[in-house]
């Protein structure tokens, strides 16, 4: 089973007012929802994890009870220690949410605690995984069908159906439940393009990759890079993938998707040259 673990953006002008930037009911400040909707279209759309991880931070000094935003940032932090910490102090407060708010806290402090259990070594991580992907399937699902505009919560109800599931059922999901305006939203188009490319539908893949190169047409961009360098990885063409993972590594060191990418990609060139070595008699 493939544990590609969710992450989610509301695509939407950032100079909006509160109440258009979200549907949901956020129990938070204007400008604190702000900064959080930017650090989504950061990372999702763009690929910019570390510009993503500023907008984070901004979002709790407008704002430093903004739970679901403090939840955010402890799912983008490296830093394990500050992971922790940023996780006790959503446990003390998790009850002053209510509502659709908190279904989606909910989700995230799930995920937060499967990934503290991982990187500590934990040998709760795998039950912790699998509670986690429950309570996101469960959760996502229920404010989806009463959010359908928030394209974005959809984004990570797919990529939590691809976990459980595999990539035909999150596609299918994804065909059934997007309007024809989301189906070019970025992020959606990226996870479309390695979805079609793990089911080894190449060609369906690629016309998924270029229609995201047309619409996010930016190349400082890192997004298009890492997707390119998925489906090429999935493809086996091995240079093409390993040179888009590299260029979306130098545009965001910190973008997780091309740092995985890179890990996968060189090791799969390794094992390739190790078998294609003369014997030496």
């Amino acid at each position: 089973m493939k544990n590609k673990l969710p992450t989610l953006i509301l695509f939407l002008l950032i100079s909006c007012t509160a109440e258009k930037i979200s549907n949901v009911k956020y129990s938070t400040t204007p400008d604190a929802l702000r900064h959080y909707h930017q650090g989504w279209v950061q990372i999702m759309d763009e690929g910019r994890y570390g510009e993503a991880e500023v907008s984070y931070r901004k979002t709790l000094e407008y704002n430093p009870d903004f739970l679901v935003g403090k939840s955010v940032l402890a799912r983008l932090t490296l830093d394990l220690e500050e992971r922790l910490k940023l996780y006790e102090e959503i446990q003390e407060k998790k009850n002053t949410v209510t509502g659709d708010e908190s279904l989606i806290l909910e989700v995230y402090t799930s995920l937060v605690k499967y990934t503290n259990l991982r990187d500590q070594g934990s040998a709760d991580t795998k039950n912790a995984l699998q509670e986690a992907l429950g309570i996101a399937e469960r959760n996502l699902r229920i404010v989806i069908h009463k959010y359908p505009e928030e394209v974005y919560l959809k984004a990570e109800y797919f990529e939590i159906l691809n976990s459980l599931y595999g990539p035909k059922q999150a596609l299918d999901s994804l065909d059934a439940l997007t309007t024809i305006s989301q189906k070019d939203n970025p992020f959606l188009l990226g996870f479309s393009a390695s979805m079609h490319a793990e089911l080894e539908e190449y060609a369906i893949a690629m016309n998924q990759a270029n229609r995201l190169l047309e619409v996010v047409n930016d190349s400082t961009l890192p997004k298009t890079f890492a997707v390119l360098a998925d489906v090429y990885f999935q493809m086996g063409s091995l240079e093409i993938a390993k040179r888009n993972a590299d260029r979306a590594n130098v545009l965001d060191p910190k973008n997780i998707d091309a740092s995985r990418l890179k890990e996968k990609i060189n090791q799969a060139i390794e094992e390739q040259a190790a078998t294609t070595l003369p014997d030496i008699e």
